[in-house]
């Protein structure tokens, strides 16, 4: 199954809109992924296949931003290792991602994996990437962006805007203006560049998803019954 069965509702909607701005939908590495799901809540497999893009997120996130791209990149990128056809089967993923707003809603939505489901592990030693495995095959790849592709400077100011709010101290428009900008000349780097110019792509050998390891049995307990 390719590109080729995708029928004219399931192509993504890839119009500047006052939320899109006409870059980021005429960037020539912005693609959607094509996904395959199934039919109904206990159906099979759909006999079609349908498309996601940057755009759908943006609507389903609330807006877009640098870090929806960052993820949105990311992702797609590990897609082509783990699904060569080009068909994503968001049946057969598991992820884990850092509780940042940005990534678990990309990760959640591109990949089909969810908390309740137990497919998405939340982990903040993950950082600004994420780990993503295919179920049936094992595969798994951790990717982040290479280093210096963030700029410095965005990133201290982004350090700052959130140290001064978590502390309740205002911070002007100037700022918040700077850093949205900032963040869309990110966005147009990350979507005008090759993805191999962009990410660190490791595949993870012999890799264990785990949802959480915050459970276990008590250990002070195991010997209460042996003899002195």
């Amino acid at each position: 199954m390719g590109t080729e069965n995708i029928s004219l509702s399931g192509v993504a909607d890839n119009r500047p809109d006052w939320f899109y701005p006409e870059w980021a939908a005429n960037a020539p590495f912005n693609k959607p992924i094509v996904v395959k799901d199934t039919d109904s809540a206990l159906g099979r497999y759909n006999q079609r296949t349908k498309e996601i893009g940057l755009k759908d997120l943006a609507r389903i996130h609330g807006h877009m931003c640098d870090g929806l791209v960052i993820a949105f990149v990311e992702i797609r990128g590990v897609f082509v290792k783990l699904f060569p056809d080009g068909v994503v089967d968001r049946t057969d993923l598991c992820a884990v991602s850092k509780n940042g707003p940005c990534w678990a809603d990309t990760a959640a939505f591109m990949t089909g994996a969810r908390i309740n489901f137990k497919t998405l592990r939340i982990d903040a030693s993950i950082g600004d990437g994420f780990i993503i495995q295919r179920i049936s095959t094992g595969e798994a790849f951790k990717v982040h962006l290479k280093p210096d592709v963030f700029p410095e400077d965005q990133a201290a100011l982004e350090s700052k805007i959130r140290s001064l709010r978590a502390q309740g101290k205002p911070v002007t428009a100037e700022e918040i203006d700077r850093v949205e900008k900032m963040g869309d000349e990110l966005s147009l780097k990350l979507l005008t560049t090759p993805p191999d110019k962009l990410l660190d792509i490791e595949k993870l050998e012999d890799y264990k998803f785990q949802f959480a390891d915050l459970f276990g049995m008590r250990g002070d307990i195991i010997n209460k019954d042996m003899p002195r």
